[in-house]
């Protein structure tokens, strides 16, 4: 039997997103998939603290709520749903983490229709549950578990998020009222702890660089960066630091630089998203990255080890290069600087 027939009155949706903040651009095909299949639904997002910024991004109405640190145990968990009444009446409910705490969750939401795959005991709390794709992706794998539900293919399908205007920020407005507006490139950070590790590579970076203007930005304390980038020798170079998590002013600063550059997976998912030309410092060759198989976009990675040859990889191309410079002339040519 369809889906169509199955459920034909489904108004609210929960949907409980992937654990990490670096697996938030994770879940978008899911989403996006998700809004065109229940058109008229209302969606609603549980995630944890510090991750529903991504889910801004959407292109569709979405109301992301998060769970706070200190409700993990089952015992939180419980009152943390009982008493949380923005979300009621849910017919149906995606568990994107799939664990046996976030299938307890859509139980005590008491969700009419709790779908997931099932892995161990969590499949005693979910009314359909189907056999676990190890192997998968997070974003293979989400895109998959709306498939089984619906019976419906989605590989052919393509997320990309056109950038508009954005919110201004009247301070780097300014620097773009000169006679010729600078090139800049914005560093997109994250982890301070692994940046702090860095600097003899941060260092060598900017160091190749010649009176280029930067853009740091974080949604984190700006004293810490600027804490951090003191003890960086910038050369001949300028930074403007801002700090800041308005979803508009994310998207103006995307439109005005050249390129970004990061170190972080969340916000490489965000320019894969926007189409916005930014390459990815990699440190750990062991961390798991997203394909990103339903975006139209792909990200150039620089995978930087401690000792030996970069590497880069991008598509189907990869190839190794022996220093700093070579990056940088990699980033001074796609950049268009």
């Amino acid at each position: 039997m369809g889906i169509n027939e199955e459920t034909p009155n489904i108004r609210k949706i929960l949907v409980k997103c992937p654990h990490f903040l670096e697996d938030t651009f994770n879940a978008f095909p899911f989403l996006m998939a998700l809004s065109e299949e229940f058109p008229k639904a209302e969606i609603n997002l549980l995630c944890e603290e510090g991750c529903s910024l991504a889910y801004s991004f959407l292109p569709f109405k979405a109301r992301a709520f998060e769970r706070p640190r200190d409700k993990i145990s089952l015992i939180q968990t419980h009152h943390f749903c009982a008493n949380f009444h923005d979300i009621f009446n849910v017919d149906l409910f995606f568990d994107l983490e799939n664990t046996f705490n976030s299938s307890f969750m859509g139980f005590n939401f008491r969700a009419h229709e709790r779908v997931g795959f099932g892995v161990g005991w969590n499949k005693y709390f979910l009314t359909k549950n189907f056999v676990n794709p190890e192997k998968l992706s997070i974003e293979k794998k989400c895109v998959e578990l709306l498939e089984r539900y619906t019976e419906k293919k989605h590989q052919d399908m393509k997320i990309s998020r056109v950038r508009n205007e954005g919110q201004q920020i009247e301070k780097i407005e300014q620097l773009f009222q000169e006679p010729e507006p600078p090139k800049f490139i914005m560093i997109m950070l994250d982890n301070f702890q692994n940046v702090s590790k860095q600097i003899v590579m941060w260092t060598a970076f900017f160091d190749s660089f010649q009176n280029q203007k930067f853009i740091i930005w974080s949604q984190n304390d700006e004293d810490l960066i600027s804490e951090l980038f003191f003890k960086v020798d910038l050369g001949e170079n300028s930074l403007y630091m801002h700090r800041g998590s308005s979803p508009k002013e994310i998207i103006y600063l995307l439109n005005k630089v050249q390129g970004v550059v990061t170190n972080n997976i969340w916000s490489e998912g965000l320019c894969t998203y926007f189409g916005v030309n930014a390459v990815t410092f990699i440190n750990n060759p062991a961390v798991t990255l997203p394909g990103y198989q339903y975006f139209y976009f792909k990200p150039q990675r620089f995978f930087i080890p401690e000792t030996g040859p970069i590497k880069y990889s991008y598509l189907d191309e990869e190839r190794e290069l022996v220093e700093m410079n070579q990056v940088v002339d990699h980033i001074h040519f796609h950049f268009k600087l």
